[in-house]
């Protein structure tokens, strides 16, 4: 074979290998700004949905559940939990996390997971998922580096305020809540996300 043919391929199957990898450097990472913060317009839109979708169809076009009802057991005959406002909680979590799954999965399907459980290894410290619930934690949705959900980008915590309320979601309940996420790394500090105040960060 003459030199200048077997030059010719072991210069292509360099910049093949060169391809390979720019390419793998290009798909493996975490979200850049522009597109966290079009992954964030999802999980907010979609949490808003939940919102308004649940009410309506429990209570009517534009009726939401009086402030001092939420409390009380709820009056449906499959009851997801003691109080409506857990209930409602419950439901619009639902509602919120198939929409979530849906828009995600359409633009960043290998950077995000719902309800992921993680534990700390306990010897070397590092971040693991587990089926375990002792000792783990388990976030409402994470974004992540490329096919990798120990590699945390963000955290966010779905929160949805029974009746109409739209106080400080940052009470001091949450507040230690979202410090154990804090506590499993990541790149940016949790954010809670609520149908009537979007993002909230901790102030």
């Amino acid at each position: 074979m003459p030199a200048a043919t077997r030059t010719g391929q072991v210069l292509g199957k360099a910049i093949q290998a060169t391809e390979v990898i720019q390419g793998f450097l290009n798909v493996s990472k975490f979200l850049d700004e522009a597109q966290k913060k079009r992954a964030e317009e999802i999980i907010v839109a979609c949490v808003k949905e939940a919102h308004f979708k649940v009410e309506e169809e429990l209570f009517g076009k534009g009726k939401t559940l009086p402030d001092s009802d939420c409390e009380k057991p709820p009056t449906v005959k499959k009851k997801l939990a003691p109080t409506w406002a857990r209930h409602l909680g419950k439901l619009k979590h639902a509602v919120a996390f198939e929409c979530i799954q849906q828009g995600l999965a359409k633009e960043f399907p290998n950077n995000f997971a719902i309800e992921p459980r993680y534990r700390k290894e306990e010897f070397t410290n590092d971040l693991m998922l587990t089926d375990r619930w002792l000792g783990s934690k388990q976030p409402d949705i994470v974004l992540h580096f490329t096919r990798n959900a120990t590699r945390i980008q963000c955290i966010y915590e779905l929160k949805f305020p029974c009746g109409n309320e739209q106080g400080n979601p940052w009470s001091e309940e949450v507040q230690q809540q979202m410090a154990l996420y804090s506590a499993l790394g990541g790149e940016c500090d949790p954010v809670i996300v609520t149908p009537q105040l979007e993002l909230s960060r901790q102030p």
